[in-house]
């Protein structure tokens, strides 16, 4: 047998047994004795002294009990008897199956009940799914709780989310919640030693002898994460604390139902330009994964805004079991602002719907604006070192050009030339003071471009130790003078997105670019070398400074410098480099589940709006807030326990929206189930039952064992009242017996 007490700082309370001795002790000190020579014949006799004595001792002795009594049962103790006949292997005190039961007799209970609500859960088994057969079970389970019992609801997604949280008695409003969930659909991973540490921080404040935590799931690996063993040593920690440890229970649902078709998901999407103008090509890719069973053949369509784009859709099969396909389209955006691009699946059946969709953020601006600083002007047409870069951008007579560019010289520069600006381009330029390189530097952080095109009036030394450049500029190879070609741009060591498709073909056209001079790189860490000379030196380097990019030439682009401003590839070369350094500004904010997301307003919003609205990926309302930081306004989303794509509403006008991404689990469409060494390795040193029958589980949950945990408190309030009734006897007595000896 063993005993224990719920709260254990009551117990403090059996100092109080000790007051009525320190009244005894003060009254005795401040009782004065008066010698008076008729009291000889008032004094009590021996035999009569010694009974008041007696009777005074009991009561002080009853009064203490009384006290200490009353706060024991505050302290609410407990017992328990251990299983007999326990054998080696058998069920012990701390088992589940030794614990105390849910029939009639057993002691109220408090129980947490953590469901999972990954997307998997929605996986179609049997003509059911797993989210169906465990709120099924739930319901059945909350039927069976008795007056006194309790039950909290956790739904374990990207972060854990309390749908009925502290406990509660109230069985109508348990089951209104969980009829709430049938009707909701699971979205993204699940994080189930996190849910299970809830689950513990909640037990900390109940107050029933028995408590219980049990997890619905289906029984999906990645949701319990067997490999974090650090993570489980912790939890083991954190319920070896615990007033009253409960015991743990799973039960995954589907186990052993074949699923009703293959699944098919589409991977996260990439984009070849994150900031487009109206009208400017874009390629949308992604991977489709056939998880199984049996081979797989979709129908994959383009979305814009939650539109198809009509002659886009296309069949990809059949997929065998475990294979990827690639998925690639070509479209282009007409209207300025933000849209939603995303590939979806769509015809034929599929056993996880909600994999089959992949989205993310794209921006169109009017037209981009560019920066061009021109470090050696020219009186000539074309003359100029950044003349080749505006007519490729912004040519004479275009309307609607891609980009919208302003030229300053160095003298024009200032820190004011970076506002509104998406990409800056120093081109020539001789060196920067302190006051331009921190323009430059802010710029770089916010998450602007710069291209960097170094000619002969550059000071090397001083570009060196700015620490903006991701290479450090070396000495010359070749003559502007002498306008013979050095080197020339060898296609096949272009790499990355940026530079890959200039390098395909039989005869790529930059390659016939001659270079008359140009400075040595040497890249540094963290850097990337995107293309080469023929010469094996480098040719492009980008590196990153805060949100921004860096792109760094080892040569210049005008005339001077070699035929590459007469080059057919010259003009959508130019266009990628700058697009792709304002992809830096313009890429979604991303976060992870729980964590905040933040996002740049591309208007004006006044300081005294302080809030907006915004919409989860289940659809749900949320507030974001706006953070006015130093000229630039940004939005915060707080409430990120859903993974997918936010909406946030911009005010009118100009109106539209901002989309920012939250990025979900690509683990959650494998239906890899947790294996019989894992789950065993995983109950290890604890009662942590893992259960596949729902009916077994039912059944042992309804056991009344006799080691269940039993409270006294009610037999100590009795005590207590008979202490009280002892001790009113008490008194009366000695004050008849002190009355009748004075008599």
């Amino acid at each position: 047998m063993h005993w224990g007490v719920l709260n254990t700082a009551m117990l403090a309370g059996l100092l109080t047994a000790a007051v009525p001795i320190i009244i005894h002790f003060l009254n005795r000190r401040r009782d004065q004795v008066v010698d008076w020579g008729a009291m000889q014949f008032l004094e009590l006799g021996r035999r009569s002294r010694q009974k008041i004595r007696l009777t005074e001792l009991l009561l002080m002795l009853a009064r203490m009990a009384v006290l200490a009594v009353v706060a024991l049962a505050l302290a609410r103790p407990f017992w328990t008897r251990a299983a007999a006949g326990k054998t080696s292997g058998g069920p012990s005190a701390e088992s589940p199956v030794a614990g105390g039961g849910w029939g009639n007799n057993a002691p109220p209970k408090d129980v947490v009940l953590i469901i999972d609500g990954s997307a998997s859960m929605d996986r179609k088994l049997g003509g059911t799914t797993p989210r169906a057969l465990a709120l099924r079970w739930a319901r059945r389970l909350l039927a069976g709780l008795r007056p006194g019992d309790s039950m909290a609801i956790l739904v374990a997604g990207d972060s854990v989310r309390g749908v009925v949280e502290p406990p509660s008695f109230d069985k109508k409003r348990l089951d209104a919640a969980l009829a709430g969930l049938a009707g909701q659909r699971g979205r993204g991973s699940s994080d189930l030693p996190t849910a299970l540490s809830e689950a513990f921080r909640i037990l900390e404040r109940t107050q029933n002898p028995g408590r219980d935590v049990i997890v619905l799931s289906d029984g999906q690996r990645n949701a319990w994460r067997p490999g974090e063993t650090g993570r489980w040593g912790l939890l083991r920690d954190l319920r070896r604390r615990l007033p009253v440890p409960p015991r743990l229970w799973a039960i995954a649902f589907g186990s052993g139902l074949a699923p009703d078709a293959p699944n098919g998901s589409v991977g996260p999407l990439t984009v070849s330009r994150a900031l487009v103008t109206p009208g400017l090509p874009l390629t949308v890719s992604a991977t489709l994964t056939n998880a199984g069973p049996g081979t797989l053949s979709r129908t994959a369509e383009l979305l814009v805004d939650d539109q198809p784009v009509p002659g886009t859709a296309q069949v990809v099969g059949p997929v065998p079991e475990g294979g990827h396909a690639p998925l690639v389209f070509r479209t282009a955006l007409p209207s300025p602002g933000a849209h939603l691009v995303a590939i979806k699946l769509v015809g034929g059946d599929d056993a996880l719907p909600a994999d089959d969709e992949s989205a993310v953020p794209v921006a169109v601006a009017d037209a981009l604006p560019v920066l061009l600083v021109d470090g050696e002007p020219g009186l000539e047409p074309l003359s100029s070192e950044t003349d080749f870069l505006r007519a490729a951008l912004a040519p004479t007579g275009d309307d609607t050009p891609q980009a919208k560019t302003t030229t300053v010289s160095l003298e024009q520069f200032t820190a004011d030339s970076l506002k509104d600006e998406k990409v800056l381009v120093l081109a020539n330029v001789e060196k920067l003071d302190a006051e331009r390189v921190a323009a430059v530097g802010r710029f770089l952080d916010a998450g602007g471009g710069l291209l960097v095109a170094p000619g002969d009036r550059v000071n090397a030394d001083l570009f060196n130790n700015l620490g903006i450049l991701p290479a450090r500029l070396g000495e010359w190879r070749g003559d502007f003078a002498a306008r013979q070609a050095v080197a020339h741009p060898a296609p096949r060591s272009f790499v990355g997105s940026l530079m890959t498709p200039f390098g395909e073909g039989e005869a790529p056209p930059l390659g016939e670019a001659d270079i008359f001079a140009y400075r040595l790189l040497a890249p540094g860490p963290d850097t990337a070398v995107l293309a080469r000379f023929d010469t094996g030196d480098p040719w492009l380097v980008e590196g990153t400074r805060g949100r921004g990019r860096v792109l760094l030439l080892s040569a210049p682009v005008d005339a001077e410098g070699g035929t590459l401003p007469v080059n057919p590839d010259f003009v959508p070369l130019v266009h990628e480099w700058v697009f792709h350094l304002a992809s830096g500004a313009a890429a979604p904010r991303s976060a992870r589940a729980g964590e905040p997301l933040v996002l740049d307003l591309p208007v004006t919003v006044p300081e005294t709006v302080k809030d907006m609205p915004a919409t989860r990926p289940d659809g749900a309302s949320v507030r974001a807030v706006v953070v006015h930081e130093s000229g630039v306004v940004r939005a915060r989303i707080d409430d990120t326990s859903e993974s997918g794509i936010y909406r946030l509403a911009l005010p009118d006008p100009p109106g539209g929206f901002v989309y920012g991404l939250v990025e979900s689990d690509g683990r959650e469409s494998d239906p890899s189930a947790l294996e019989t060494a894992e789950t065993a390795k995983l109950a290890e040193g604890w009662p942590f039952v893992f259960e596949t029958d729902p009916d077994r589980l039912s059944s042992r949950l309804a056991q009344n064992e006799r080691g269940g945990r039993h409270e006294v408190w009610r037999f100590l309030i009795l005590a207590a009242l008979v202490g009280l009734c002892t001790e009113i006897w008490l008194t009366r007595r000695l004050v008849r017996g002190q009355g009748l000896a004075g008599a």
